[in-house]
């Protein structure tokens, strides 16, 4: 499922987007917190302990898709 893009650049658009995604995830968290959430600190807590949780999870998958390594490369021993 790498479309046939090398690793090398795979991780260079994998980078880009997650910035971009990164800043976006954010700017609309916040903007739901300041104008949808009540004033109510345990709420709030919550809301921005699970919104921080749950941008891995798509950045996760991303990344996973960056490290796939190039077909016909042998497999690095550790």
């Amino acid at each position: 499922m790498t479309f046939g893009i090398p690793m090398r650049w795979r991780k260079l658009i994998g980078l880009v987007v997650l910035l971009v995604f990164m800043f976006l995830y954010a700017m609309f968290v916040m903007t739901f917190a300041v104008y949808k959430l009540p004033e109510n600190g345990i709420l709030e807590f919550a809301y921005f302990l699970a919104a921080g949780i749950l941008w891995a999870i798509p950045a996760g998958f991303l990344i996973k898709w960056m490290q796939i390594p190039d077909p016909g490369t042998p497999p690095q021993q550790i």
